[in-house]
């Protein structure tokens, strides 16, 4: 009997440690895949409370220029500043780039920045990242997943929030290293804008 228990018990800890290892091997394959990227465009689709928000087009450049083109907005970074153009109202916000701020989003944040501040495992036999906040964590989610698909690129991130209340993004039909130009990531209003300059 007591052969037994040890048997069970050495066979649990070796499944905890596999999952251990899968996780560890899981996002550092995330992140030599993410090395290798310069650039890349995919299509994304936001949804909160199972509802669907936004949907568009990402264009993403390292480090951290992106382009989003939404229905109604189109919001553009060059790593620095970041301009938000309502199309429908023409109206501009110009402001600098805040990396504390919890909504911008950001590959690098959540690739490296995410996994030395939380516990990670790994669900779903292995295809998705679990990221748990440690305690003296700054934050401000209480549980994120990430699916991985076999390219070793992100297909969803979902984010649960303090209030558990989950914000999921969709990527598809990625596009990878296309020399995007560093014009695509710098925005010039069209004649006639309202322009409110916060910088």
């Amino acid at each position: 009997m007591k052969n037994l228990f040890l048997m069970i018990l050495l066979l649990f800890l070796s499944l905890n440690l596999n999952a251990q290892d899968n996780s560890k091997q899981l996002l550092k394959s995330l992140q030599n895949k993410f090395e290798t990227i310069k650039d890349l465009t995919a299509d994304i689709l936001q949804k909160s409370g199972g509802k669907d928000i936004l949907s568009g087009k990402l264009s993403y450049k390292k480090e951290n220029k992106f382009h989003f083109d939404l229905k109604n907005n189109l919001i553009v970074s060059d790593g620095l500043t970041i301009w938000n153009y309502n199309k429908k109202d023409k109206k501009l916000i110009i402001n600098n780039i805040d990396e504390t701020d919890p909504s911008l989003f950001s590959f690098k944040s959540i690739i490296y920045d995410y996994p030395s501040q939380c516990t990670i495992s790994s669900e779903k036999e292995g295809e998705v990242l679990v990221f748990v906040p440690k305690e003296n964590s700054e934050l401000n989610f209480s549980k994120a997943k990430l699916w991985i698909n076999r390219d070793n690129l992100i297909d969803t991130i979902i984010i649960i929030n303090k209030e558990a209340v989950d914000i999921e993004i969709n990527f598809i039909n990625y596009t990878l290293n296309q020399n995007l130009t560093d014009t695509k990531f710098k925005f010039t209003p069209p004649e006639g804008s309202t322009i409110i300059d916060l910088r």
